[in-house]
């Protein structure tokens, strides 16, 4: 076949297919015209889901009725005139072929009116054919109506969703624009029915807590990095978090926008997570918006087709920032959920069940607390702290807790504070206990290790022989000397005195963490680390059941005044839940 040139409505169908892909995609686009051109209310109506009709009107400054052609030509557009506007650019749109394409695959209209205008204008592109400009009736702004999306394309139709799912993704895509400009009034409506009302608010976080909805009605975090960055830094990060508990499993419920345009980044949403770690339970994502502004000089836009994709000059930066500013706002949080009596289905009752309560001196068990022992344990000279991780020595302000306590079941820890009655876990606190000042000392160095006189040797999987090569400088840090014995078996050498000293099996925490399913040595150093030292402190920590001595419990619950995220294991599950005074008061009728 001979090379031709392809025609202007063919490479314009190409670049819809890039552009446009579904009644969202167009959606995101003419809205993102509309606040390119000052709008302060955008109302958006679909029918059949928008596979049938669309139709986007605006308040803003409009199109002159001359420039109406260009506006629907491809590469057109009033945003950039030269390469130094496409290195900062600060508009959500730019490369002037979002229309083109539209109207390449569906019936465009555009109708358009600006403030000086007597009267509206419009013009009407049918699947790629451009009919001359005509009068029209129509209020300042503009109005685009968008029919038959791919109707003489079928092969990119069929692709096309359910009528409830495309509508669906088309509200998503409003919903993430509508938080990053409260300012503006959103309105969507589907098949004649109001679907969604923003009004424009002064307050972003009412405009977040309206989006998002119940994760952030209580409580909220605000993130807010300005004052800790110098009036010159090209970096700020603002934002509404959900606390911890509101967790999801999918990671759609946390967004980002970048100078206002909607993104999706990996790099940030790692942040995020990272500096949630330990507060939830692995596998799961924060909710909630945060919102990045940055030198447009900063970063590159004009690198996906769809511009959900950006490209830092800094992503080191970015990151930190964005991972100090989420964690300050968790460390200055109360994050120690409070327990409504006879809540989760569970009968309220007056009376203890399922054990014994105990006030006076318990026995300790061999696996007991031992504050002192641990801590002599870990208490090791050790060399400078590895560059990998940070030191923050702020601890996570808890409320102080009573002196005076109760073991219950040999399984919780019955105290108060200045707020109601606390339950603890003592396994769950005792873990992170452990995993914090195991983390601290391994920044500082290797954990002591004791050399065994005859090496250990066990059966293992080959892939457990091929996972322990992999692992071995974090071993080594963690104070294993552990090898191959051979293709099917290892050999343990040393293992980590803190180990020892709690009567734990090296063997089987180290087999049990090369069985992981989402082993990883390879990966993100900070995870990997907590992953590992997250295993130790599980296998060491007191368990249910284990009787701990009065000074055994009394050291414990002092560490809650000084173990960062004392409110959650390692896993990020609860250590302690709170029944406030107001609702026992409630319960016993004195309210």
């Amino acid at each position: 076949m001979p090379i031709r040139q392809l025609s202007q409505n063919l490479v314009n169908q190409i670049a819809a297919g890039e552009v446009v892909d579904r009644p969202a995609s167009v959606v995101k686009e003419l809205v993102e015209n509309a606040l390119d051109a000052g709008a302060t209310r955008i109302e958006v109506r679909l029918e059949g889901g928008g596979r049938d009709r669309i139709e986007v009107l605006d308040d803003g400054s409009g199109i002159p009725a001359e420039e109406l052609p260009l506006a629907v030509a491809a590469h057109a557009t009033s945003k950039i005139a030269s390469l130094d506007d496409l290195l900062s650019i600060a508009t959500c749109g730019f490369r002037g072929e979002a229309l083109a394409s539209i109207g390449s695959v569906s019936r465009l209209v555009i109708t358009s009116r600006t403030r000086e205008a007597s009267h509206a204008a419009s013009v009407e592109v049918d699947h790629g054919v451009t009919t001359p400009v005509r009068p029209a009736a129509g209020n300042v702004g503009s109005r685009v109506e968008v029919e038959r999306l791919f109707g003489q394309v079928p092969a990119r139709r069929k692709f096309l969703r359910s009528e409830p799912t495309e509508a669906g993704r088309v509200a998503e895509v409003l919903e993430w624009i509508a938080l990053a400009r409260p300012q503006v009034a959103f309105a969507l409506w589907q098949d004649g029915k109001l679907s969604m009302d923003l009004p424009a608010e002064n307050d972003p976080v009412r405009r977040v807590k309206a989006v998002v909805g119940d994760a952030l009605q209580a409580d909220a975090l605000i993130v807010d990095a300005d004052s800790a960055l110098a009036a010159d830094s090209p970096l700020s990060v603002w934002g509404v978090m959900a606390r911890p508990a509101a967790a999801r499993v999918a990671a759609k419920g946390l967004r980002f926008t970048l100078n206002g345009r909607p993104i999706a980044d990996r790099g940030l949403l790692h942040a995020v997570r990272e500096a949630y770690r330990g507060l939830i339970e692995p596998g799961r994502t924060p909710v909630g918006f945060l919102a990045v502004d940055i030198d447009p000089r900063e970063v590159d836009v004009n690198v996906h087709p769809a511009k959900s994709e950006v490209r830092f000059r800094q992503p080191s930066a970015v990151h930190s920032l964005v991972h100090r500013a989420v964690k300050a706002a968790l460390r200055s949080a109360n994050l120690m959920p409070e327990l409504a009596i006879g809540e989760a289905g569970a009968p309220a009752t007056g009376a203890w069940s399922g054990g014994s309560a105990s006030f006076g001196s318990a026995p300790s068990g061999p696996a007991g607390f031992d504050f002192a022992s641990m801590q002599q344990t870990l208490a090791q000279p050790t060399q400078a702290a590895s560059p990998a991780w940070s030191a923050e020595p702020t601890p996570l302000p808890m409320p102080v807790m009573a002196r005076r306590f109760l073991q219950a079941g040999k399984a919780w820890l019955v105290t108060s504070d200045e707020q109601g009655l606390v339950v603890v876990d003592q396994h769950a606190l005792h873990e992170r206990v452990m995993f914090e000042r195991l983390k601290t000392s391994v920044l500082s160095g290797a954990l002591e290790s004791q050399a065994l006189l005859v090496p250990r040797i066990e059966p293992a999987t080959a892939l457990e022989v091929e996972r322990l090569d992999e692992a071995q400088p974090l071993l080594e840090r963690l104070g294993f000397d552990v090898r191959a014995g051979g293709p099917r078996s290892i050999a343990l050498h040393a293992e980590p005195v803190f180990l020892i000293e709690r009567g734990v099996d090296a063997l089987e925490v180290l087999r049990a963490w090369l069985g992981r399913d989402e082993f990883d040595a390879s990966g993100d150093g900070e995870a990997v680390l907590s992953d590992a030292l997250d295993m130790m402190a599980c296998k060491a920590a007191v368990k249910a059941g284990d009787a701990l001595s009065d000074r055994e419990v009394s050291e414990l619950l002092q560490q809650l005044d000084t173990i960062e995220r004392a409110t959650n294991c390692p896993h990020g599950r609860p250590t302690a839940m709170r029944i406030p005074w107001r609702e026992l008061e409630r319960r016993f009728g004195r309210g």
